[in-house]
Order: C-alpha cells, then structure tokens, then sequence
C-alpha cells in the first residue's frame, strides 16, 4: 500500500509538471515574449528590486528606472512582495529570458499546488480533483491575465485565491487549520494586488451574511475568522505601511477608475474563436468553462435538491451575469469608489474559483452517474489544446512589443508605461508634473539613483520629491537642501551635474523582516499540521480502484 501511494503521489507530482510546462512555454516559444503595458510596469520595478537584492539591499520606495525617470512610488505603492517569484530568478540568472519564464513556471506551480490543496478538501477522488484543477489553471481568463495583459499583480493574486477560500471552508467546517490557510491566502493576496483584495474581502463578507440569514455561523466562526485577520496583519506589514507612509503624508493621484463591462456578444465570439485579445468588452473564461457554468447554473436553478455545490454555482452563475453589459449602470457609479474596479472582467477570478469548487462538490455528489476518469482525461486533453492554441495565436499576431535578451531592459524602461499613477498633484488633483526627463539628460540610472547632465539653464529639474522618503540630492558633487511633496526645485545652469539618490530607511528593513519571517511561520504551520493529520488520514483511509490516478 505505501509503494502504491508514493506511485500515485510520484505521478501526480509529474502531472503539476506537466501543466504548468503546458501553461507556460507557448508563450516563451522561439525565446521571445510578447509585453503589453502592463508588463512594462510589473517587469521595470521587478528588475530595480533585483539589481538592490543584487547589491544585499532592499529597494528605495521611490522608483528611478522606468516611468520617464522622474521618481514615482510604485515600489511603494504597488505591492511586490509576492513578487519575488519573479525577482530571485532574475537576481540569479543573468538572462532575463530564462529567469522571466521560470518565474511564470513558477507561477503556474504554484497556482497548481494551492488548487490542489483546495480540492484534496473537497473530494477524495483524485480525477475529480484533477478536473478542479484543469479548470482553475487552463481557463481563458487566466491565460489573459498572465500573457495577454502581463498583469502580474492580479495574476500573483489569482494564485492565492484557492487559499483564501480553503481557509474559509476549513473554518466552516470547525477545523483551525483554516486560520493558518485564511491569514496566508488573504496576506499573499493583499501583498499582490490591492483590488482583487478588496474583490476576494467582499466576497468572504458575503458568505458569512449568508451564512448568517442561513444560522450556520456560529461564535467559534466568528473567532477563527478574526485571529486569521489578526495573524496576517504582521504578513501584511511591509506592503500596508508603505502604502500607508506615501499616501498619508503626500497628496497623490489614484489609478483610474470606470467600470467597463463586458460585451456579451463580442465575448461569446471571442470564447467561440478561443481569443484572448487584451480588450476589457471580450474577457471570458473560454468556451468549455462556459458551457460547463451554463449546464451547472441551470441544473442549480431547477434542481430541488440541496448540496453545498449548489451555493457556489449559483454564486458563480450570479458574479458572471454582473460582468455582462445586460445590466445597465447609473453613469456616475464609475467615478465612485466602485469604480476601483475598472473593468468588471476582474470578477472572471471570482467566478473561476466559485465554479471550480461548485464542479469539484457536484462531481462528488454525482459520481455515480459520471464517468469521473474519462471526464478528466477529455478535459485535459481539450482544455491543454486551446490554451496552447490561444497563447500561440495572440503572441503571432502582433509582434512589434516581443522581447527578448538583446532588447529587455529597453523594451520595459519604456517612459509612457505607468506615467501619472501615484504621482503628486495639486489642490485642483492635476499632476504638478506633465513631463518626463529627457534621456539626453541621463548619465546613469540605477535602482538607488539617477545622475543628470543639464543642458540649459533652469530653476527646476523634472524630478518628483516625496514627503516621509529620504532624499540625498547634490549638485557638482556638492549636497544642497530639498523641499518635498514638490517638484525637485533648484536653480541650475548649462553643464551642472544632480545626483539624486534614496535609501531603504531603517523601518523599510524591520517590516520587512516581520513579514517575511511571519510567512515563512504560517506555511512550517501548515506543513507541520499537514504531514501530521495525512499521517492519521493514511491510517484510516481505503482507496478504492476508482480513486486511482
């Protein structure tokens, strides 16, 4: 019994492999990569945090590479923790071709493995569990969000989302494990990407409401919920205090904000052309969740008999009709804090996971009538094909933005990409900056500092000056006093040399240190808990012939 158990673990570990190798390399076919806008603003201040890694330092808050050189805050403002998937491979590879596609592999590992670790809770048959992650990783939208936007931050949340709603479950179902996965789901989440934070925080309130109008929540819940609150806020310091410091202090511009509905006609011809075309009216989730969605969301509604995977496709079913431009939207709500949301396509995420468990319960509760193994083979099998067949398609049809070693660093120091986020503005919110350094200008640029040769005279350089940031500004070697929250304000001449550099500060490092030290408690919390509980499950359990991978 125990040779065949390390069989089948041997063979789902090539498996998690095997997915993620499909997952990944058509985008990285012929060594190029193809970068959106997006892509410039995770992948420029990924490599300023690396070459300070490079150098045994943490980064400054304030970015001197990219975004037209003139001090912005996205290492500040944009968290990047969770971005050292990312980050390492390229402190250790001098190839950032080679190092961008192992930290999608990465990536694509680990959304893997925290799916797996969701649905192993939910089902014992191991085909029932591959369908629930075939699903959650081969699906259109996620597929978009890693290569058609290169939104990085929301694809590093999607990986943590099945942690999230594993701790729930856990807890609804009386067990303190769920503590440990709620506070490492939800921080990882808060440390890759502020809305969908905001998107998954909702979506737990709203269950326990339901739970509530339902009387299962009980006191014990309630108490579980809020010590995962708790523990995560010392995994969360490092992001939310810099946030915190930048925004309280400084008077700054927000991203925008709208709430751009998908097209329901346009996003049924793209799923029905398996195109992932980054354009907010055709996000999908891809023709095959679609139909499986539509099939379980009808038999929901009809159905009268009750079962936990009811809630979840009802939910799924409800979360997807609101992406659809079929409900009209009052004008103004757009401007509002909904309008944080920008597009509705983000709530895909929400979907994908509530489906995933939804199909994982129904599937258990069915699988008598469903020939669960040759389900899971088809699904694999038909879902692998369009996922290569949609990355090669959208990669081949435009390719005036692929990347590859030679061009890297020029491709991402773009000056246009991220200009304006976070940047400072007046009373009347106009930016006090509308233009960028010329590159003329610029002697060097590193991830501490930029040098600047003036060519004529002036009585201020295009360089932005944070309150709560340390500065060290000198002119021809010589160090001069700065005013902060303004434009870098000095009178210069033709031929002076600035030098403007920043530091990591002293309390950069100790938040630092508590998160980091803090993750890496919860996951040997986990892994401790884990090995000792599959100890006892293993003494106990009885797999049958159908369970077999």
């Amino acid at each position: 019994m125990k040779r065949k158990n390390l069989i089948q673990k041997l063979i789902l570990l090539m498996f998690f492999l095997l997915l993620a190798l499909i997952s990944t390399y058509p985008a990285f076919i012929g060594h190029t990569f193809r970068l959106t806008w997006d892509g410039q603003i995770h992948l420029i201040r990924f490599e300023s945090i690396a070459d300070a890694i490079k150098n045994k330092e943490l980064p400054p808050i304030v970015n001197f590479m990219g975004y037209g050189n003139v001090g912005e805050v996205f290492n500040g403002m944009y968290p990047w923790l969770s971005g050292l998937m990312f980050i390492i491979p390229r402190v250790l590879l001098n190839s950032p071709m080679h190092a961008l596609f192992i930290g999608f592999y990465l990536l694509n590992i680990l959304t893997i493995l925290n799916t797996y670790l969701l649905v192993r809770k939910l089902s014992k048959n191991y085909y029932i569990r591959l369908i629930g992650i075939v699903l959650y990783q081969l699906n259109a939208y996620h597929l978009t969000l890693m290569y058609s936007r290169n939104a990085l931050g929301e694809a590093l949340a999607y990986t943590f989302l099945p942690l999230v709603m594993l701790g729930c479950y856990l807890i609804w179902n009386n067990e303190k494990l769920g503590i440990l996965y709620l506070a490492l789901g939800m921080g990882i989440v808060i440390n890759s990407h502020m809305i969908s934070s905001i998107l998954v925080l909702l979506l737990i309130v709203v269950a326990e409401l339901y739970r509530i109008i339902s009387r299962k929540i009980s006191l014990k819940e309630i108490c579980h919920i809020v010590s995962a609150g708790f523990l995560s806020i010392p995994l969360v310091a490092f992001t939310i205090i810099n946030i915190g410091n930048i925004a309280l202090k400084n008077r700054i511009a927000t991203t925008w904000r709208g709430i751009g509905a998908i097209d329901m006609w346009e996003t049924l011809q793209a799923m029905l052309q398996n195109d992932i075309t980054e354009k907010s009216t055709i996000f999908n989730i891809g023709i095959i969740c679609f139909i499986l969605l539509s099939i379980l969301f009808g038999i929901a509604v009809v159905s009268k008999v009750d079962g936990d995977w009811k809630m979840y496709i009802l939910g799924a079913g409800v979360v997807y009709i609101l992406t659809l431009n079929v409900i009209p939207l009052p004008t103004k709500l757009s401007q509002s804090p909904v309008g944080v949301i920008q597009f509705t396509g983000r709530l895909l995420s929400i979907v994908m996971l509530l489906l995933t468990i939804g199909c994982v319960l129904f599937l258990k509760v069915n699988s008598n009538k469903i020939n669960v193994k040759s389900s899971s083979i088809f699904l694999f099998i038909i879902m692998s094909l369009l996922t290569v067949g949609s990355v090669r398609t959208y990669h081949n049809a435009i390719n005036n933005n692929m990347v590859n070693d030679s061009n890297y660093i020029k491709k991402i120091s773009s000056p246009n990409s991220g200009w304006g986020d976070y940047i400072l503005i007046n009373k009347n919110k106009q930016p006090i900056l509308s233009q960028d350094i010329p590159k003329s200008n610029i002697v060097k640029v590193s991830y501490d500092g930029i040098n600047l040769r003036i060519d004529k005279e002036a009585n201020q350089v295009p360089f932005l000056l944070y309150k709560g940031i340390p500065y060290e500004v000198k002119v021809n070697g010589k160090n001069t006093k700065i005013k902060e929250s303004s434009i870098l304000k000095l009178k210069v001449k033709r031929g002076d040399m600035i030098q403007i550099s920043s530091k990591a500060t002293w309390w950069n490092y100790l938040t630092f240190g508590i998160s980091v030290v803090t993750l890496l408690l919860i996951v040997l919390g986990i892994a401790t808990t884990e090995f000792v509980n599959s100890g006892k499950e293993y003494k106990n359990e009885i797999i049958n012939s159908n369970d077999d991978i």
